[in-house]
């Protein structure tokens, strides 16, 4: 039992020197949080510690945790020098066209044949009542090694407006992640070996618990490389197309260019909204025949309730009708009687003439 103690304690004293070995290279190259989980084995080495632990044994440990931590930094050091650089391509394109349909074709075949990949697309297919015309946004996987043939067929097929690039070296960081999953890996071994050899069932699930904890931190690190290696493998081109009937100028002007580039863009855009007048309201007339046959039958309506009124007016007068005869014949017989007088008048004035 004792040998079997005196074992744990000389594997826990390898894996922490082994740790401490992979955060050196950490600080030293990468900026990676990955540590190894080693509260357990530390707790487990001060109890199954012996207090009265002979110091030729207590040398011994150390000779060997010595000797394993720096085998396990020079291979470290000699992955570092030889894996490749692990560099991370991202490119961002906006470009135009004129012939939106011949140029998705071309770049899908294009993208087939290279060995690439759509990865998302999100296409407008325009709309006819209000002009505007067609775009897509596509993000597309291309293998590394022939990211610029495909970066130089798509600006010989179109206009374009905007090109950026950026390149992420993760190279210090995957060699960190596989190194330290190695020693993981390594750990693993010896703690099978452990497990086969253990007595008591304390140690069995010590041992155990230890294990699986092991095994998915070995898992989580493969998976990350996996994605690093994707994204190293295929570049990643984020690219928006937009159907144009004219091609923006990429080059600097004179004053005298940009009058006269102004001045046809001008003619341009009056040529446009004209045609584009023309066009709504060759779309827009059933609306009008329609509308125009709802006011003209409102019209008629009105009319002929208007005439039906003034018939039942002239066949049946109101009393408001009556007073209003009323007061016309008032008028007419007052301005008989002033007639009269008048000419009464005249007479009278006429008659006295002679006397004088």
């Amino acid at each position: 039992m004792k040998k079997f103690r005196k074992m744990i304690v000389l594997l826990t004293i390898c894996c922490l020197f082994f740790t401490a070995c992979g955060g050196s290279s950490d600080s030293a190259g990468s900026s990676g949080s990955y540590k190894s989980t080693t509260s357990y084995d530390m707790a487990a080495a001060e109890e199954a510690a012996p207090a009265e632990a002979p110091a030729a044994l207590e040398e011994a440990i150390e000779t060997e945790a010595g000797a394993g931590g720096l085998d396990s930094a020079a291979t470290v050091e000699g992955s570092t020098a030889e894996t490749e650089r692990k560099l991370i391509r991202t490119i961002d394109m906006s470009v135009e066209t004129q012939h939106y349909d011949e140029l998705l074709t071309t770049l899908q075949q294009q993208i087939r044949e290279l060995g690439g990949y759509i990865e998302h697309k999100d296409a407008y297919n325009g709309s006819q009542t209000s002009g505007a015309l067609r775009y897509i946004s596509m993000t597309v996987r291309i293998p590394s090694d022939r990211l610029d043939a495909f970066v130089d067929r798509v600006g010989e097929e179109c206009n374009v407006i905007r090109e950026s690039e950026y390149v992420e070296d993760v190279t210090l960081t995957y060699v960190d992640m596989d190194s330290h999953r190695q020693m993981l890996a390594v750990e693993q071994q010896r703690l099978l070996e452990l497990l086969e050899k253990a007595e008591t069932i304390e140690d069995i699930i010590a041992l155990e618990s230890r294990l699986s904890e092991v095994r998915y931190e070995i898992e989580s690190i493969a998976s990350q490389l996996r994605t690093y290696d994707n994204l190293v493998d295929y570049s990643t081109v984020y690219l928006y197309i937009d159907e144009v009937e004219r091609y923006t100028p990429v080059q600097e002007k004179t004053d005298l260019e940009k009058i006269k580039s102004g001045f046809g863009e001008s003619l341009y855009q009056v040529g446009r909204g004209i045609k584009n007048f023309i066009i709504e309201f060759i779309i827009s007339i059933p609306y009008l025949v329609v509308w125009g046959a709802v006011l003209v039958a409102l019209a008629f309506l009105l009319r002929l309730i208007r005439k039906k009124r003034r018939e039942k007016r002239s066949h049946d007068p109101s009393p408001e009708t009556g007073k209003k005869a009323a007061g016309t014949l008032f008028r007419s017989r007052r301005e008989s009687r002033w007639k009269r007088k008048e000419k009464e008048t005249e007479e009278s004035h006429g008659s006295e003439e002679p006397r004088l």
